[in-house]
């Protein structure tokens, strides 16, 4: 579940690196061209007014080179603010001056003149690229309103124009003033369907990309879920191991137990019949000691949650006395640093299964020396925040790198004889019944640390 999501998200992805690409077709891109091209549109006719008026000395056409002057005022405010980012005023603006344009020419020559009703068609398209679709109905509306006024003015004898220019015959600057017009059209259209035809290749091409990456993904997922089915087969040998171990362990404990009270029978005897000795001493001490260990085992596989608290300083300590016998070869030295604490303080688990994990750390480090000297063990333990730390130390070899990556996995040993199991048992003690961690510090000394935390 985990994977498939990580595989929808690096879609979503992919996809949004695809589709946020620029596209040229946006109002703000719009709204510059038409700016750009009213502007040069406007420039060149005041150039030409101006050639008419200073050249040729037509003085009649000194008001439209005043027009001419308010009409390029008017463009560099609408283009400077544009440049500050008010895009949609810049547009608003556009669209009144074309509305106004047509307005003029409609008024003077009547609501029949072509110029004038391509204009007001033209302010509807100008409204929909720069603006945008939800703007379209509001401007037909308008320029509706703009014809019925018109008409209505005309009607009531308000405005009287000037027809006679539409029974004359058409004149070179017909032809130029149409052509002006469709020019323009034609560069809106032009761009718009060019703008179009790459946003439909970038959907396209980005559609094909995605479909590259899913199919990758699918690959990926199909080794990922061959590589976990694997994983768990793996699983289940070990949990199958590890039942047949279990099985064997509580057979040999029941045998042990029978010859231990033989062995103890026998000790009784010996010591009745001849004087007491140390070794005989030593001897039932020890035996006393599996004895109890192997009840306690017992009563481990009949109840495996039978977890209370306990002191880990007692624990620790008696522990620590039984190494000493059991590893007779080494030096173990013991620092406590406040874990008197514990007295209160007490940690929540099985006070055995605490044990076991600090001897078969001891063990490991009195094994991986291998020398004929005695080995040094400290074993040091204090109180950080709401956590008891217990960390054993042996001065061996150290560990390789091959095996640290793999250590606390089933199987896998450091020491050539070794099962593999030891550390494996130990994570899954202080993980799983003391929700605690341990870990591995190899800089200099072979350094394992345990924390477990404290039930107040």
């Amino acid at each position: 579940m985990r994977f498939s999501n990580t595989v929808h998200l690096a879609a979503q992805k992919k996809l949004a690196h695809i589709s946020l690409s620029p596209i040229f077709t946006t109002p703000e891109m719009m709204t510059r061209i038409v700016l750009l091209g009213t502007s040069v549109f406007a420039i060149l006719l005041y150039i030409l007014l101006c050639i008419s008026y200073f050249l040729l000395e037509h003085s009649y056409v000194l008001p439209r080179i005043l027009i001419g002057t308010i009409v390029l005022i008017y463009l560099f405010v609408t283009a400077s603010f544009i440049l500050n980012k008010h895009i949609k005023l810049g547009a608003w603006m556009l669209t009144a001056l074309y509305t106004l344009l047509a307005v003029f020419i409609l008024h003077s020559w009547g609501i029949n003149a072509p110029v004038g009703i391509l204009v007001l068609g033209f302010v509807i398209l100008l409204a929909s690229v720069m603006m945008g679709s939800q703007y379209i109905i509001g401007v037909t509306l308008g320029v509706i309103f703009i014809l019925l006024s018109l008409h209505s003015f005309t009607a009531l004898n308000i405005n009287h124009p000037d027809r006679s220019t539409l029974d004359n015959s058409s004149t070179p600057w017909d032809v130029l003033s149409y052509s002006a017009i469709f020019s323009i059209f034609a560069l809106i259209a032009w761009l718009s369907g060019r703008q179009t035809e790459r946003a439909l290749q970038r959907a396209l091409s980005a559609e094909h990309e995605l479909q590259k990456e899913k199919d990758l993904l699918a690959v990926r997922l199909e080794e990922k879920t061959k590589r976990l089915r694997e994983s768990q087969i793996m699983e289940m040998k070990q949990l199958y191991r590890f039942a047949e171990l279990g099985q064997l362990t509580t057979v040999i404990l029941h045998e042990l137990a029978n010859y231990l009270s033989i062995l103890t029978l026998d000790i009784d005897d010996i010591k009745e019949r001849h004087q007491s000795s140390t070794a005989i001493e030593h001897a039932k001490e020890s035996i006393y000691y599996i004895d109890d260990i192997i009840e306690k085992v017992r009563a481990q596989i009949k109840e495996s949650d039978n977890v209370y608290k306990f002191n880990a300083s007692k624990v620790l300590k008696e522990t620590i006395v039984q190494l000493n016998k059991k590893l007779p070869n080494a030096d173990i030295e013991f620092h406590t640093r406040s874990i008197d604490r514990y007295a209160q303080n007490k940690i929540f688990g099985d006070p055995l299964r605490f044990a076991q994990a600090i001897v078969i750390l001891a063990t490991n480090a009195d094994q991986a020396v291998n020398s004929k000297s005695r080995s040094r063990i400290i074993i040091d333990s204090y109180i950080s925040g709401s956590s008891i730390f217990i960390s054993v130390k042996d001065f061996g070899p150290g560990i390789s790198t091959s095996v640290k990556n793999k250590l606390f996995e089933p199987h896998k040993s450091a020491k050539g004889e070794g099962l593999g199991i030891g550390l494996y048992i130990i994570r899954q003690i202080i993980e799983t019944h003391f929700k605690g961690n341990i870990t591995l510090n190899d800089d200099k000394q072979t350094c394992f640390t345990i924390r477990l935390p404290v039930s107040t």
